[in-house]
């Protein structure tokens, strides 16, 4: 049998297992990517413009929930009324975070695949482009666009 006869090695003991099990609990843990947001994003799944009558999957074509929280943005960023914007693309996503490919410094973004839309709004002569969820609860601008 084992005799502690020195607490100084107890103590490392015990200090270096509380290290082992904090690092291992934080490993899934980051301060966001360091990649821009251009090289962030991953393309699965595209579509051509809404439009286009010829593709009926559900998957493919734009919700009217994303369309709506994504005009409803533009709308209070452009000042114009939701009937002056027109959505002239958008495109089936799957993100590799939560921050939908728009990762900022000191912001936590979950890492998983986020399934979602790319929105392109037009305002006049300015292009507003927008990540969404799938569902549209999240949307967010890409200033670097």
């Amino acid at each position: 049998m084992f005799c502690w006869k020195n607490n100084n090695i107890r103590l490392v003991i015990v200090n270096l297992f509380a290290v082992v099990l904090i690092s291992s609990t934080l490993m899934g843990c980051t301060t966001g990517s360091n990649v821009p947001p251009t090289q962030a994003e991953k393309p699965v799944e595209s579509s051509p413009n809404q439009s286009d009558s010829q593709d009926n999957s559900q998957d493919k074509k734009l919700p009217e929930a994303v369309a709506s929280a994504v005009l409803k943005d533009a709308s209070k960023r452009t000042g114009k009324s939701a009937s002056e914007l027109k959505i002239t693309t958008s495109e089936a996503r799957t993100w590799n975070d939560g921050c939908l490919g728009l990762a900022e410094p000191g912001v936590l973004c979950t890492q998983a695949l986020v399934p979602g839309w790319q929105v392109k709004v037009t305002a006049n002569s300015k292009v507003l482009v927008y990540h969404t969820n799938k569902s549209g609860s999240v949307v967010r601008l890409n200033t670097a666009a």
